[in-house]
């Protein structure tokens, strides 16, 4: 029976190196006193020999889990896809491990905390929408003394790190962008009520609308009465939109895939996409970009924001609150000659 090799040490790492192996041991752990010289021979010296550390003696080394902690409601939304994406490339980044905490909507968040996850030590935990603006967790949280970082936080945003995306700015240039092709009678299929980022779009859209000199009453909101399936929430408000009162040439949806759940519905009534009806979303995800006509959107940056809130929990010290650009990608679903170029 053939003997399984001898694991890599530190001291195995140091030799190599020509360190100790409490240097190699500070490198592993993120010690800020090491000089970049030694961290970067050291690193080529665990490339090289193919150490790995072990996380259970890492932990008691350095009282540390080296765990980052995650809430999403649905892996299969785009939104919190792009969310683990960002968050786990970043922990790898710092030598720390993601887990994924999956909780029903409507499950009590801080009630699954209590129950599943306050013993298990994390080092700090992201909370997107809609747990962000949870009461009892965040009080939970505090008084257990856990760090964590909000994302798009509509309650009380001075209360702990935080970190949005210029969401206003993304639907003013959308507006604008619409009006100029033209567009004078518009419909919004609106966000979930209550979600800041909801508010924020549905509200700064219309606004930007009425500076531009359109009237309200040429603005019509909808919302879908259930949330359940993204497909029929979008088919749902597009009926609502399409078939009753003067018919909107434009509207703006919440999301992509609202968007494209609209495309599919005003394609049945006969409707060309943009000519006889222009249609534009939020993400700039997949979606968007796989749609025919490619979806115009704007594009906010989910996997940026996920690594700023990893790089802020495994700092000394997280706070403040930070913005991150937008940026509006115009395509053909708006805009006849706009050229698609995938990226």
């Amino acid at each position: 029976m053939k003997t399984p090799p001898r694991p890599v040490t530190l001291a195995d790492v140091g030799a190599k190196a020509g360190v100790s192996a409490k240097t190699v041991s500070r490198v592993v752990n993120r010690h800020p006193e090491v000089t970049p010289a030694t961290r970067q021979r050291v690193e080529a010296a665990i490339a090289a020999t193919g150490f790995k550390p072990n996380m259970a003696a890492r932990s008691l080394a350095t009282d540390r889990s080296f765990l980052i902690g995650c809430f999403i409601v649905n892996s299969h939304n785009f939104y919190y896809a792009e969310l683990v994406r960002g968050a786990a490339r970043a922990s790898r980044r710092y030598g720390f491990h993601l887990v994924l905490e999956e909780i029903d909507a409507d499950e009590s968040v801080a009630d699954y905390y209590h129950e599943k996850m306050r013993n298990i030590g994390y080092h700090g935990l992201i909370l997107p929408p809609h747990y962000c603006d949870s009461a009892a967790l965040l009080d939970a949280l505090e008084e257990d003394g856990q760090r964590y970082v909000r994302i798009s936080p509509a309650i009380d945003p001075d209360r702990s790190p935080s970190i949005y995306a210029d969401d206003g700015q993304g639907v003013s240039e959308l507006a604008e962008h619409l009006w100029r092709l033209g567009h004078r009678r518009f419909g919004v299929l609106a966000g979930p009520v209550g979600h800041l980022a909801s508010t924020i779009r549905c509200d700064g859209f219309v606004q930007s609308l009425v500076r531009l000199g359109c009237s309200s009453s040429d603005i019509r909101i909808e919302r879908p009465a259930s949330w359940n399936s993204i497909a029929m929430a979008g088919r749902d408000v597009a009926e609502r939109l399409l078939r009753t009162g003067e018919r909107p040439t434009a509207i703006f949806c919440y999301n992509d895939e609202l968007a494209a759940a609209l495309i599919g519905y005003a394609r049945d009534m006969n409707l060309s996409i943009p000519h006889d009806l222009a249609v534009a979303g939020f993400d700039d995800s997949e979606t968007a970009r796989l749609n025919w006509p490619p979806l115009t959107t704007v594009h906010q940056p989910i996997v940026e924001m996920a690594e700023r809130a990893v790089g802020w929990l495994v700092s000394p010290e997280p706070s403040g609150q930070t913005i991150c650009p937008v940026a509006l990608k115009i395509r053909s679903s708006t805009d006849p000659d706009a050229v698609f170029i995938p990226e």
